[in-house]
């Protein structure tokens, strides 16, 4: 990933940092991956520290876990042991796992030879900003330092730091042992290098990084709460019942995103001249913003990239339209039988 705030290739970002600091910096932290087998800290053993903690340590990282409630740290192995259990299939050797993560309340001697720091505490502003200065103090530079936060900007959480180069957003979305996406989100300070590392790094445990420069919400969540706030005012406008909404999304949205993603599947569904007429359409009808057509869609139509129909959309199709759809529609058949056969809502005995 190329931020905009990046010169061209082969130059630095230097920000308040000289060349030669930065350069040192780069090169110790950011020119190899990341060590398989090498120490990390987590700081915060709730429940997201947990599984983080638990997830390095079943792929081969020795773990320190700290944190300042001594409950938290004695009843880790208890919480752990079913994430443990997940990992590996609810087959024998959770034990295994658990002996590479030891608790130690004092964070000094928590983040002693560790390559990365990740923070998980709680979702308080003053509380991380002072313990990234802390860090800050407590960890050579080269450490790479790392925040779950589901909130606030890296480079606020950063404030206070003098090393702000090394930090990133390294995000687990609930439950971070299950869901393979981990979001990389980056600042102003955030050279491209350490978001290359970190995707190196989220690669060697399985899952998969996106990448996305600071924003409220980041990434899943700007996308996921866009829809629940539309959700939310429909309950709220009595427009449609709980169950109905929760049915229209299930078995018609849900599938085709799960399969292909919200741009991929606009391919394979929908002219780009549809798409851009309905939410022009819904704009006009209703004068909210956030439905007014886009200029990256308008620039698809005039250069007739419309979607699977002509070759050519979001993405470049290899075969013929008739082939993609056929390919596409046995995908989602397969998927909508498996749906129907799990009876996934029944399974969870809700009402």
């Amino acid at each position: 990933m190329t931020n905009d705030h990046h010169a061209a290739e082969g130059d630095r970002v230097i920000g308040r940092w000289d060349q030669e600091e930065f350069t040192i910096l780069s090169d110790a932290m950011f020119g190899e991956n990341p060590p398989q087998g090498g120490k990390i800290c987590v700081v915060g053993a709730g429940f997201m520290g947990c599984v983080i903690a638990t997830l390095y340590a079943h792929h081969g990282y020795e773990v320190a876990i700290c944190d300042s409630d001594p409950a938290m740290l004695r009843s880790y192995h208890d919480r752990a042991n079913p994430i443990a259990a997940s990992l590996l299939g609810y087959a024998a050797g959770t034990d295994a796992i658990l002996a590479r993560v030891e608790a130690e309340p004092d964070l000094t001697k928590a983040v002693e030879g560790a390559f990365l720091v990740h923070e998980a505490v709680q979702e308080v502003l003053d509380v991380k900003q002072a313990l990234f200065e802390t860090l800050d103090t407590l960890c050579p530079a080269t450490v790479v330092l790392a925040t779950n936060t589901s909130s606030f900007l890296i480079s606020d959480i950063s404030a206070r730091m003098q090393n702000r180069q090394r930090v990133i957003g390294i995000h687990f979305v609930t439950p971070g042992h299950i869901i393979p996406v981990i979001e990389l989100i980056s600042a102003a300070d955030t050279p491209a290098e350490l978001v290359a590392w970190s995707r190196a790094f989220v690669d060697s445990l399985d899952h998969v990084g996106v990448a996305i420069l600071e924003r409220p919400g980041f990434l899943v969540n700007r996308i996921q709460f866009a829809m629940l706030t539309e959700i939310y005012r429909l309950m709220d406008e009595g427009l449609a019942s709980r169950d109905d909404i929760d049915n229209a999304v299930r078995l018609s949205l849900g599938p085709r995103l799960a399969l292909w993603g919200p741009l991929l599947t606009e391919d394979l569904i929908v002219s780009k001249k549809t798409a851009l007429a309905v939410t022009n359409s819904i704009y006009e009808q209703t004068g909210d913003e956030n439905y007014k057509g886009r200029p990256v869609l308008e620039d698809m139509v005039r250069q007739d990239h419309l979607g699977a129909i002509t070759g050519r959309g979001w993405y470049t199709f290899a075969g013929t339209s008739e082939s993609v759809v056929e390919t596409r529609d046995q995908q989602l058949s397969a998927l909508l039988a498996w749906l129907k056969e799990a009876n996934t809502v029944e399974a969870l005995n809700v009402r």
